[in-house]
């Protein structure tokens, strides 16, 4: 099917701006052909535009994102790339900037077999985000893959240009100098084509051999195919993730929790490794909240609640300890040290997170309802006012801080206040949480 016209259409809405009708209809074609290259292209540049006409929040990124994100890397534990994809995809429609999740996109998309796709994810965020080494280098070796010696190198370049002593970027670099001085005098070694991202290749190989659909028997099958071998090898990293994954095809995450950490034991300070183990133990413990609340069983779901609270606590303050420059991971862990009321550890979090302008107003936000935990309500208020001078045309925020400033006055004593900011919210929204009884209860005590 020739999408030439369909591609030219969604280009035409970007150009005019339009970019609610350009990404609906570049998800149309990618729903008719994933490894559209062209439309994950087009997706992708049209997002990143509409966010530079209006910069996204993280925080209601993740309220509305949140179920999204959390689904794909299920799904991705489960061996079911492509639909991963698609759920990774529906998070970035709120926050198309997100580094994690596009990285996350594009290895999907290259593990369910769509390298088109995943290639034009990994150079559209390289070519946005220069300093993301991952997208750069990833773009390269599947540039070369397909035969691009010129802009594989380029890329390899540019991841280069964040970490002059990359050894897979400079091994690269220097192979494709060589393969292009081959092919310059017509001769061509295929065999030492393949040396300048052997070890890439190679991981890209076990990738591919994850079959997305699995009976049982094949399932079982591997399984005990697998554990014979891991008898006579049983510090093999690649065996013991294999199995991790059959384990979860077959629905038994405690298995599969098993494998990756003994992988981990072996490679402790493999981040991918600890990436793993960290959102399987989340995503279980979010299971099991879930189970409860199905059972309606609220003393469980509480318990069960708060274990998860805790949990993306250590798991947040982990990788934060890891990366410190992140500040998406400061906006975090500062959201999780608040939600279990260490109020001054999570302040100090959010004052770092409120330098990237990506969750500036979230982190103001979040440091406004801290500072009222505390009782400092003028402090708190500074942070609210500040957060709603720039909260202009962003209609969901305004709404939370203003709720936010009406309960802080409420609380000292300032009844005309809170009546004002609750008031706000009303003509804006009439169904916003409780904010129609308060105010008729500040109207009934002022009377």
């Amino acid at each position: 099917m020739d999408l030439s016209k369909h591609l030219e259409k969604a280009a035409e809405a970007v150009k005019r701006r339009n970019y609610p009708f350009a990404v609906g209809l570049y998800r149309q074609l990618l729903d008719l052909q994933p490894d559209e290259g062209r439309a994950r292209e087009g997706l992708r540049r049209a997002l990143f535009k509409k966010a530079e006409a209006k910069p996204p929040s993280k925080f209601f990124a993740m309220l509305s994102g949140g179920p999204s994100l959390l689904i794909g890397s299920l799904l991705s534990l489960i061996g079911r790339h492509q639909s991963a994809a698609k759920s990774y995809e529906r998070y970035l429609n709120h926050d198309p900037l997100n580094e994690g999740v596009n990285l996350k996109l594009a290895l999907a998309l290259e593990k369910a077999g769509c390298e088109n796709s995943a290639l034009a994810v990994y150079r559209c965020y390289a070519e946005e985000e220069p300093r993301c080494l991952e997208a750069s280098r990833s773009a390269g070796a599947l540039l070369y893959a397909q035969g691009e010696l010129d802009a594989a190198l380029a890329m390899y370049e540019q991841a280069l240009k964040v970490s002059p002593r990359d050894q897979e970027s400079l091994k690269a670099r220097k192979n494709l100098a060589a393969e292009g001085a081959l092919r310059s005098t017509g001769i061509e070694s295929v065999g030492s084509s393949r040396e300048m991202i052997k070890d890439k290749e190679e991981q890209r190989s076990l990738e591919r051999s994850d079959r997305l659909q699995l009976s049982s028997e094949e399932i079982e099958g591997e399984l005990e195919e697998l554990e014979a071998k891991l008898g006579e090898d049983p510090d093999n990293l690649r065996l013991l993730q294999r199995l991790a994954d059959l384990h979860l095809m077959r629905e038994d995450q405690r298995s599969a929790q098993d494998c990756l950490e003994r992988a981990l034991q072996l490679d402790p300070d493999n981040s991918e490794l600890q990436a793993r183990v960290g959102d399987l133990g989340l995503a279980m413990q979010e299971q099991l909240v879930q189970d409860a609340e199905a059972r309606a069983d609220a003393g469980a779901a509480e318990r069960a609640r708060e274990v998860l609270q805790e949990a993306r606590l250590r798991e947040y303050g982990r990788r934060v300890e890891q990366n410190p420059t992140d500040l998406s991971l400061r906006f975090q862990h500062g959201s999780a040290l608040l939600e279990r009321g260490q109020n001054d550890a999570a302040i100090a979090e959010l004052q770092q997170s409120v330098k990237d302008p990506r969750s500036q107003l979230e982190s103001l936000l979040l440091l406004g309802r801290a500072f009222r935990a505390k009782g400092l309500g003028d402090l708190a208020i500074g942070q609210l006012e500040k957060g709603l001078q720039n909260a202009a045309g962003r209609g969901a925020i305004q709404k939370e801080i203003r709720y936010e400033l009406g309960l802080v006055a409420a609380e000292m004593g300032d009844s005309a206040a809170a009546l004002k900011h609750f008031s706000g919210i009303l003509e804006m929204d009439i169904g916003f949480r409780d904010v129609a009884q308060k105010v008729e209860q500040l109207q009934s005590s002022q009377g």
